[in-house]
């Protein structure tokens, strides 16, 4: 019987089930939800408002930063939890197999994590509750089937499209501009592009599909259509998202060519780095929007980084 490890070891633990070398990006991803919802209306043909940080509302961000990160945590820990078979023979180096923890504490962990997240997104940040209940089905479907199918990929891009959707509806009530839709789609490509790489480290041999390729590069394609659609936009906002776009592509072809070096261990320092750089893909958003979020953005991706070489995000 596994006894209770020492109160240090025990939150390190709890950071390493709920990977929160990434959550920096479900910070990005909150605030780049939000701003871009703020900034645009009904009409997809309409130019975002250069907003600053003044639309947000203090409370509410920090509520929103709070709730997502929990929920994100706790898919994470349940992750774990329904994985414990295939870990035991793969990966005995997680907290279960290895011993370090009980499966009980993992399951109840989790399953707390995301519950306090949801009641806080519904309660504090005030989400839509409709929204913040499809990202908690979504989390649970994933964990429970992604070991089982391949498909499991797109269940993986549809929790960050609703944590989108979900933080865009901070604080505002329920609508969900189409504009909001189009950027929160793109995470998701992007996320599934990561998906298909990153089965390739959890099983040995099988080889990302080429369109995941085109999947990861969804975000500086997007934007380069938006700066053709939008031909009148201000010179500054046309440079900052060209600059972050090709800054984003470079962090996606080199994490690409590593991973096709076929070393040990490629795969995963390559989805790592594009882990990481969901926050780069937020600073490609909200440049369009509101520019001030740009650098802060930019400085979580070395910070993502930074906290991986602690705690391993996948």
């Amino acid at each position: 019987m596994t006894s209770t490890p020492p109160a240090p070891r025990l939150f390190h633990h709890t950071l390493t089930l709920g990977r929160v070398s990434n959550l920096p990006t479900v910070w990005t991803n909150c605030l780049a939800a939000w701003a871009i919802n703020l900034s645009v209306n009904e009409r997809v043909r309409g130019m975002p408002e250069w907003n600053g940080l003044g639309i947000f509302q203090v409370e509410l961000l920090l509520s929103l930063i709070l709730g997502a990160s929990l929920m994100y945590m706790g898919g994470c820990t349940l992750n774990d939890a329904f994985d414990q078979n295939f870990d035991q023979e793969h990966n005995p180096h997680r907290p279960i197999p290895s011993g370090a923890v009980t499966a009980r504490f993992v399951w109840v962990l989790g399953i707390l994590e995301m519950i306090l997240g949801a009641w806080a997104l519904c309660s504090l940040a005030q989400c839509e509750t409709y929204w913040v209940a499809s990202l908690g089905l979504c989390i649970i479907t994933y964990d429970v089937v992604h070991k089982k199918w391949a498909g499991g990929v797109f269940l993986m891009g549809g929790c960050r499209l609703l944590l989108w959707v979900s933080a865009a509806t901070c604080g505002t009530g329920t609508v969900i501009f189409p504009l909001t839709w189009i950027w929160g789609g793109t995470l998701a490509f992007y996320v599934v592009g990561i998906s298909m790489f990153a089965r390739g480290e959890a099983k040995k041999g099988e080889e990302a599909p080429r369109i995941s390729i085109l999947f990861l590069f969804a975000s500086p394609l997007v934007a380069l259509a938006a700066l053709i659609h939008w031909n009148n936009l201000d010179p500054i906002r046309v440079f900052l998202a060209n600059v972050v776009g090709l800054f984003f592509a470079w962090i996606a072809f080199r994490a690409i060519l590593q991973m096709r070096e076929g070393k040990k261990g490629a795969i995963g320092k390559g989805v790592s780095s594009l882990l990481a750089g969901i926050c780069v893909t937020d600073a490609v958003v909200v440049s369009f929007c509101v520019p001030a979020l740009i650098l802060p953005m930019l400085g979580l991706y070395p910070f993502a980084r930074w906290v991986q070489k602690k705690f391993a995000a996948t």
